[in-house]
């Protein structure tokens, strides 16, 4: 019994350790963005802003959008750079939001413009997130209940 109740201790600590450790590496992560960025390595910058603008950081989703502005690490693209300010913008900061109004003047074509925002919100938008997150949550539930079992593909569904 000792051990068992040792163990469920260790668990609960580890459980709540988990989202301590996640944060500090996407903190980690951003300075090691911010400073392949100041070095001027924008290559390794834009792959590494990328990556966290996927994950729905606006802070990174905003440097990506600047970084497609200047063509900085990729070629300039406005289009781009509108999309993902659009994304940036979800997180209600006014200039983030007026930031993208001007970006989406200065295209060539505002109509694509808006598609490739769209599908980029579509995929890696705040509601899409949100949605990606409940359902792994839901597969979790079930992994840890048991009623995932058997194939893989009864956990799967959600």
């Amino acid at each position: 019994m000792k051990y068992v109740v040792t163990a469920a201790c260790i668990l609960l600590f580890a459980s709540l350790q988990a989202p301590v450790v996640m944060a500090n590496n996407f903190q980690e992560n951003q300075l090691k963005a911010d400073q392949h960025y100041q070095q001027g390595d924008f290559k390794k910058a834009h792959k590494a802003y990328l990556k966290l603008a996927k994950k729905g950081d606006h802070y990174s989703q905003d440097r990506v959008s600047q970084m497609y502005t200047r063509g900085e690490g990729k070629s300039a693209n406005l289009t781009h750079a509108y999309a993902w300010s659009v994304l940036a913008a979800e997180s209600g900061d006014e200039h983030l939001l007026s930031n993208s109004d001007l970006l989406l003047q200065s295209t060539e074509d505002p109509a694509k413009a808006q598609s490739s925002a769209a599908k980029l919100k579509k995929k890696y938008g705040k509601q899409a997130l949100e949605k990606k997150a409940a359902m792994m949550a839901a597969r979790e539930k079930q992994r840890k209940s048991g009623s995932c079992t058997g194939t893989h593909l009864a956990c799967s569904r959600g």
